[in-house]
């Protein structure tokens, strides 16, 4: 008779804990573990810092972090190895080791969703488009044959106009 030599049964894991495991042993994992940095910004840096500032992106183990504007730009550098300590304390199975900010190139302001915890930017001068703005938008954009380059340049301007950036 042929007899097969299994390993005895081990004792039943948890189910998160096996989830851990994973994280720490796969590479799928380890990205997982970086990227819960987006979910913990608020928290880690505290309301104000969330409001001038959001992670876009991590690449090797760098955050690169878009800022509102200029003011916020030098206050976060002159902050930086608090920040990353900060973060790092919320952080369950990664580390980050380096953060560099850039500015936003639209100049937003950040806010963050309650239950969602990602960012939606706004503007804080965001005003109502004139009817006049309406139609100089319109003339400006006449000439334009492409009407998918009409609509995308409609929707810049307007953004502009709305939010004080420039005068056309």
């Amino acid at each position: 008779m042929f007899r097969v030599n299994r390993p005895p049964f081990s004792k039943p894991r948890r189910f998160a804990s096996i989830l851990r495991e994973l994280r720490r042993k796969e590479p799928w994992g380890r990205r997982l573990a970086r990227n819960f940095v987006f979910r913990i910004w608020p928290r880690a840096v505290g309301e104000g810092i969330s409001r001038a500032a959001r992670p876009v992106s991590i690449k090797n183990n760098c955050l690169y972090v878009e800022v509102a504007n200029s003011s916020w730009l030098y206050e976060l550098e002159l902050r930086k190895q608090d920040l990353l300590a900060r973060i790092n304390e919320h952080m369950e199975d990664s580390r980050i080791s380096e953060i560099r900010f850039r500015l936003s190139n639209a100049g937003l302001a950040f806010d963050y969703d309650d239950e969602e915890g990602e960012a939606t930017a706004f503007s804080r001068k965001a005003t109502p488009i004139s009817s006049g703005d309406g139609a100089a938008i319109e003339e400006a954009i006449a000439d334009i044959g492409d009407e998918q380059l009409r609509r995308a340049t409609e929707k810049l301007i307007r953004h502009i106009r709305a939010h004080g950036k420039s005068k056309l």
